[in-house]
């Protein structure tokens, strides 16, 4: 049998894509917009077709079949669902998805019509009201009925199967099989607490193995001070993990594995920080200084940055720019990229293109910095569906269409 194929839209980086290849699929078409995603895309698939583009541009069927001129089994995404549609005379609803990007992705799936789809978002999507009355997630299950489709809206957490970070999403899932619904993927792992999450314990409950740790992920990359590492280099040590091993795979070369420039002062308030708090809570003389505020003590405290990741938990949710986000377990720095990717369960054979961070794009705008106003490495990894996620469902839904 050929492998189903698959259409990636917003692919960013390839989460998703790189999840469906490994359950056994093609991936024959990723259409991404932002240049360094895109070419992220191309390097680590120098074969597949990578569309750089925005997806409003493709307006009618005529021009969507000219794009990807083979019909696929599956096509994937996750469109945000923030709209501008008018409510009434010089009024906009940002909450309503029926003038925004989830429309240009239904109109693809309107157009090649494959057996399944898949669009992911956030949680926060359950709970968003449109000005029109009723919920944005009818309104968008609505949408893909009238096309045909058997609808489920699935909410998974990407711990429960094998990503070492809990990180709740919402999946639509729209399939032509008939009434019967498809179904969640059947969980692999499960959280437990601290105590329960021990070297010793194996198996629990039902077969399912302990949720993956921080430190299951990354114990094995190289011990980086702030300022240290290189994008190309070589591993130090051995895996220590059956994790590490699958990342690794059989990859010589490390990537992206660069921590964040910091001054001495941010290194010796990281030293305060403990497991699980964050650098909001340590002493008032260790805290940020205010801009241009002659030395003094900023009064401003943001709880969710430089918080300390415990090590032998799965991680909190890593965001699009985690890189002010989280500290290391035991080195005094931010985590470097290639340790977000190992949290979002990319294997280290993955490369991420562009600059390491960059400033906001608004900044960049007004300066005219339009070369950089790109999605760094942090941005990609951050944006992705985990892949070992995407694999799972991926593999779930193989044996139906099969």
């Amino acid at each position: 049998m050929s492998k189903p194929k698959v259409v990636d839209l917003f692919a960013g980086a390839g989460g998703f894509g790189l999840g469906f290849s490994s359950a056994g699929y093609e991936v024959i078409c990723s259409l991404e917009i932002d240049e360094w995603a895109a070419q992220a895309l191309q390097v680590n698939n120098p074969s597949m077709q990578v569309i750089q583009e925005d997806i409003t541009r493709f307006k009618t069927p005529s021009e969507i079949r000219k794009a990807c001129p083979s019909p696929p089994d599956v096509i994937t995404g996750g469109p945000p669902c923030q709209g501008f549609s008018i409510a009434g005379p010089g009024q906009k609803d940002l909450k309503d998805p029926r003038n925004s990007l989830f429309q240009d992705f239904a109109r693809w799936v309107e157009c090649l019509a494959p057996p399944v789809f898949v669009m992911e978002n956030v949680k926060g999507l359950l709970s968003r009201q449109s000005a029109y009355g009723g919920k944005v997630i009818d309104i968008i299950t609505k949408a893909f009925a009238d096309l045909g489709y058997s609808v489920e809206v699935w909410v998974l957490n990407a711990a429960e199967y094998g990503v070492p970070q809990v990180r709740e999403r919402v999946f639509v899932v729209g399939n032509r099989f008939g009434a019967e619904p498809i179904g969640i993927p059947p969980k692999t792992h499960v959280v437990l607490g601290l105590a329960e999450n021990s070297k010793q314990t194996k198996l629990v409950k039902g077969g399912l193995q302990p949720a993956t740790t921080v430190w299951d992920a990354i114990s094995d990359l190289p011990a980086l001070q702030a300022g240290e590492g290189q994008e190309e280099q070589r591993y130090t040590t051995g895996p220590k993990t059956d994790y590490e091993r699958w990342a690794r795979g059989n990859q010589n070369i490390l990537w992206n594995h660069v921590a964040m420039q910091h001054s001495e002062r941010l290194v010796e308030r990281f030293k305060l920080v403990k497991w699980g708090e964050s650098s909001s809570g340590v002493p008032n003389e260790h805290r940020a200084l205010k801009r241009n505020g002659n030395g003094m003590i900023s009064q401003t405290m943001y709880d969710q940055n430089n918080r300390r990741l415990h090590p032998y938990r799965p991680s909190h949710t890593i965001a699009a720019s985690f890189y002010a986000n989280f500290v290391h377990p035991f080195q005094h720095r931010n985590l470097t990229a290639r340790e977000g990717a190992r949290i979002q369960s990319f294997p280290d054979s993955h490369r991420f293109m562009g600059k390491k961070t960059v400033v906001s794009h608004s900044l960049l705008q007004r300066e005219r910095r339009y070369s950089e106003r790109h999605l760094c490495q942090y941005n990609q990894i951050g944006n992705a569906v985990p892949p070992l996620l995407a694999g799972a469902i991926a593999k779930h839904i193989l044996r139906r269409i099969n």
